[in-house]
């Protein structure tokens, strides 16, 4: 996702070379794979707590130093192909978010809602570094507004997550929105990422002198991933009555990860929106 999203970035910005496409693409997926790689190594007794079943390590398909190997050669790898695109500020940009990514995993998350907005930023990034790569130095309208879609959901998300990963997040001291505020108040956090989200995805619809401009092959389907949006937004039911204690207690009432992977499909489809828009005309 993190690689096609800077594809995607050069594609909306006018396109590039193949040869630096695939640095770009490259450089993002080893620098995000390394971050990902060291999340799950230092929090493996977390994900445990959490039966996060989805990660290799608690899986016990792979051993912690193997995830702290594969961290260090992806992190490496990444910045090793930023250096090939020879531009500084695309070189420097991948450092930061490398740097980033580390201190993220060994300390960052656990301050207050830190976790969330970094997470967030990483989703907005790639489409910015592809913008980059496309036309240094400038970064287009439409560009800016699916890299903010992209911060909102990727926030959303990630407060979300951390609704269904308090009893993890508590043997790390992660301090995220639902554990300092309580599930109510970051399920209404959720709501209003994923309702701003919706509302900026029309914004191109209506923009002059741009490729998405009353462009039926853009706004069709960004309807659908608005639509499921819309839907979790309405699952999460963030506003129903406090007296309702026994919907409350059932833990079958929302489905969290259920619920991620939608928001994963409605990203996608929002993607796939701006790729069209870019490339056709209906």
């Amino acid at each position: 996702m993190y690689g096609f999203g800077v594809i995607i970035g050069i594609i909306i910005s006018g396109g590039s070379s193949y040869e630096t496409a695939i640095l770009g693409f490259f450089t993002a997926l080893f620098i995000q794979a390394g971050t990902f790689a060291l999340n799950d190594y230092c929090d493996l007794e977390s994900d445990i707590a959490n039966r996060r079943t989805d990660r290799p390590l608690v899986r016990g398909e792979i051993r912690k130093e193997e995830a702290l190997l594969i961290a260090c050669f992806a992190t490496a790898l990444g910045i090793i192909f930023a250096v090939f695109l020879k531009t500084l500020i695309l070189f420097l940009l991948a450092l930061i978010l490398a740097v980033l990514g580390i201190l993220y995993d060994i300390k960052m998350k656990e301050m207050f809602a830190v976790s969330n907005f970094y997470i967030a930023f990483t989703m907005a990034v790639p489409f910015i570094f592809g913008g980059l790569i496309a036309e240094p130095g400038r970064i287009g309208i439409a560009l800016l507004i699916l890299s903010s879609i992209a911060f909102l959901a990727g926030f959303g998300r990630e407060v979300m997550k951390d609704i269904a990963d308090v009893k993890g997040d508590a043997l790390r001291n992660v301090r995220s929105v639902a554990r300092i505020y309580g599930v109510e108040k970051a399920k209404r956090v959720v709501v209003f990422s994923y309702s701003f989200a919706v509302m900026l995805s029309v914004i191109p619809f209506f923009l002059v002198n741009t490729s998405y401009f009353h462009n039926l092959a853009y706004i069709l389907p960004v309807m659908v991933a608005d639509a499921l949006f819309v839907h979790t937004c309405f699952e999460l039911k963030p506003f129903r009555k406090k007296f309702d204690k026994k919907r409350l207690k059932r833990k079958e009432d929302i489905d969290y990860n259920y619920m991620r992977k939608e928001t994963l499909i409605a990203l996608v489809i929002g993607l796939i929106a701006f790729v069209s828009g870019a490339l056709v005309r209906l």
